[in-house]
């Protein structure tokens, strides 16, 4: 079937955008503006704001626009974390979704406004594939910002060459540009920027619903595959600070020995006791570790929400342990006590491990919270001055003589926690080595790992005058 007069809703990239007709955009014109103003104008609003009872995935209702406050959208729910009341939501009128929507943004559908039909339709360019993929088999951004390019403000052209079983629509789309008509699948095959293949129509198990077992809508097939890549980039992030962390062990471990300064700083909010700032010193750069960060909101944030949304910002924290960072560490560990829930700290076997955002990232979560406490954003931005200028006098405090002594008291402690540590791994080690058979794959492995911990061993023998 070949439709002229249709407008691009939304692109995504050429294998996931939305098309509409403009006989639809003028129906759908009248719908939103009385949806609208029925929304801006109820006087039962508060009857129809969702409760956190109410809230389960797939949920329909509308939601208020993130830079138009008088214009509502048709949604549906795909996430909730109720540790931030923000919500994940599909805007199925425009064909893309949105993070971190406050609760307090949505609002019940009403039925005459649920039951109108969604005017805008799911399509992707037949016959063609990324010539460059992303490591998700997704088009890159090149490919993605070229395509957009293409489709901006033309007139567009769509002949529908078949549909797929989730709902998407396999296309030619045309666009007459510089009075060209132009086919955008050829344009990307000649450009080098899509390769021809032939379209499969058959789903992967991970396009299923899982209880249900019929097929996602391809935007929330796609929305969940960018969940799976954070969590796979989660984990990959923390692999590789590990890696570097241990490679970079001697020479912070020496840093912080030769530093007569403090390498933890608290400072009290007022009106606000039992919270406090805590910076760290983490080589030249001012930090806050995750327990301090969490008790700025109420409730508490959890670590798993900061480490996300640092992420999602593109902010990577740093993991410290006693066997990366000592001093920092055993400093840190005093203070944590203070914090009044059960999420005290995070431990990998024996291993104790304290992650730390950087002041921007700090900033940033503060500000997508409405936090307004003028305090707490002069003490970040004296933070951030001094991590730039390399100010010394931010870490002076009163009484540093006692707090070098303590320092040096707490350095000698990890040292010796270190070695109980190294000594548990190494009688574990040797233990799997008498039950393991020589011919097993893994006996080199563990055998070379039983040689770095004694070497490590004999080194903090020799420092402490005892033998192991």
């Amino acid at each position: 079937r070949f439709c002229k007069n249709v407008i691009v809703v939304s692109a995504r990239h050429p294998h996931s955008f939305f098309l509409q007709t403009i006989d639809d955009l003028t129906y759908s014109d009248n719908f939103f503006s009385k949806m609208n103003e029925f929304y801006n104008r109820c006087f039962d609003a508060k009857r129809l704001v969702i409760s956190k009872a109410a809230l389960r995935i797939n949920l329909c209702c509308v939601t208020r626009d993130e830079t138009e406050n008088d214009v509502w959208n048709r949604a549906q729910l795909l996430e909730y974390h109720p540790e931030t009341d923000q919500c994940s939501l599909l805007l199925v009128d425009l064909g893309t979704w949105q993070e971190c929507v406050p609760r307090s943004n949505l609002r019940h559908i009403l039925v005459p406004f649920r039951q109108e039909c969604v005017r805008s339709v799911p399509c992707r360019l037949a016959g063609i594939a990324p010539a460059k993929p992303e490591k998700n088999g997704l088009w890159n951004e090149y490919a993605i910002k070229t395509f957009r390019n293409v489709i901006d403000n033309v007139p567009t052209e769509v002949e529908v060459l078949d549909c797929s079983s989730n709902g998407s629509y396999f296309v030619n789309l045309f666009v007459t540009t510089h009075d060209t008509f132009v086919c955008v699948n050829d344009f990307l095959l000649y450009h080098k920027i899509a390769i021809p293949i032939d379209d499969y129509k058959i789903l992967k198990p991970e396009e299923l619903d899982q209880i249900t077992h019929e097929p996602l809508l391809a935007i929330i097939y796609e929305f969940n595959l960018q969940g799976e890549l954070l969590a796979e980039e989660i984990k990959a992030n923390q692999i590789k600070q590990k890696e570097e962390q241990r490679k970079k062990y001697e020479e912070q471990q020496q840093y912080q020995s030769n530093c007569r300064l403090p390498c933890v700083r608290i400072i009290d909010i007022p009106l606000l006791s039992s919270k406090k700032l805590i910076f760290a010193r983490y080589n030249n750069w001012v930090m806050m570790p995750w327990f301090s960060i969490s008790t700025l909101f109420n409730p508490p944030l959890s670590e798993n929400t900061i480490e996300r949304f640092a992420l999602l910002y593109k902010f990577s924290p740093i993991i410290i342990t006693p066997l990366t960072n000592a001093v920092l560490c055993a400093n840190l560990e005093k203070y944590i006590t203070s914090i009044n829930d059960n999420r005290k700290i995070n431990f990998h076997g024996h291993e104790i491990k304290i992650a730390l955002y950087s002041i921007d990232c700090v900033r940033k979560l503060l500000l997508n919270h409405h936090c307004n406490n003028e305090f707490i954003f002069e003490r970040l931005d004296e933070a951030r001055e001094a991590e730039m200028k390399d100010d010394q006098d931010f870490w002076e405090v009163p009484q540093q003589k006692q707090s070098l002594i303590e320092n040096k008291k707490l350095n000698e402690e990890s040292k010796q926690s270190q070695i109980a540590l190294l000594k548990s791994h190494k009688d574990h080690l040797e233990h799997r080595l008498e039950q393991m058979a020589s011919s097993n794959p893994d006996y080199k492995s563990i055998q070379r790992q039983l040689i770095d911990i004694m070497e490590k061993l004999s080194v903090f023998s020799n420092d402490s005058n005892s033998s192991f």
